[in-house]
């Protein structure tokens, strides 16, 4: 697996991009146990942005991931297999 984008929508003073990488690649692997919750199917609550850098990602052939922090979605991460 390779991370190939993050789109954060939370301050970098609050989680920089490495984190939020790094957040993800212990979720794929199974071994996170942090206070970030991340989700491979596309929230109830997603708005325009996310359904845009969604669209964005799939048609580069990227899967698609969420970081959602208290059912808040704060990333969406892109990733090849």
């Amino acid at each position: 697996m390779k991370v190939t984008d993050v789109f954060s929508w939370k301050p970098a003073k609050e989680i920089c991009i490495e984190e939020l990488e790094q957040v993800f690649r212990e979720y794929f692997n199974g071994t996170y146990a942090g206070k970030y919750k991340v989700s491979m199917k596309t929230p109830d609550n997603a708005g325009k942005n996310v359904f845009d850098v969604r669209a964005e990602l799939i048609e580069e052939g990227r899967k698609v991931a969420y970081i959602l922090e208290d059912k808040i979605i704060i990333a969406v991460v892109g990733y090849s297999c």
